[in-house]
């Protein structure tokens, strides 16, 4: 084996011609964090006008919001979508307002700082979209009971008895 002839063959071999130019994919990081970012607010946005406008007609398991007190009743579950659809809605424009401004600023971020600052919303997004979820839910249990009668309604009607 000759390593003269080798080492002439790897001298002329470039590692760096196989690697992406360095703008090229910084540009790919900011864009890939830039739909990380903006992908929760705009799903919750959605999922919440579809709540308000098409809500699934009734109680079921593969479509809807699967909480045990809003499938007690046909009412539960009507008034947990109504409140789900405005809450996530609201919610869901908000965050897309204040995320598009954070995505803007990465343009003036150094790398690490964009990739701290992403993480940063998508902590803040996940930790909103659990309090609102977490909200809705002790709404159904504060306005029905585990059986899925209104709490003011039920007590008149136990009263009646």
């Amino acid at each position: 084996m000759d390593f003269d002839a080798l080492m002439a063959i790897f001298s002329e071999f470039d590692v760096a011609a196989f690697l992406p130019e360095l703008n090229t994919l910084m540009g790919w990081v900011e864009t890939v964090l830039r739909l990380l970012v903006m992908a929760g607010p705009l799903l919750m946005l959605a999922f919440g006008l579809l709540y308000l406008l098409a809500p699934p007609k009734e109680a079921n398991y593969s479509l809807g919001w699967r909480f045990w007190w809003s499938m007690a009743s046909l009412d539960a579950w009507q008034f947990t979508h109504r409140w789900a659809g405005l809450v996530w809605s609201a919610l869901g424009l908000l965050l897309t307002l204040i995320m598009a401004f954070v995505c803007n600023a990465f343009r003036r971020m150094e790398p690490m700082e964009m990739v701290w600052a992403a993480l940063t919303s998508l902590g803040w997004e996940l930790g909103l979209m659990g309090a609102a979820c977490l909200g809705i839910n002790i709404a159904v249990m504060v306005v029905f009971d585990k059986d899925g009668y209104r709490r003011k309604d039920y007590e008149e009607e136990y009263e009646e008895e």
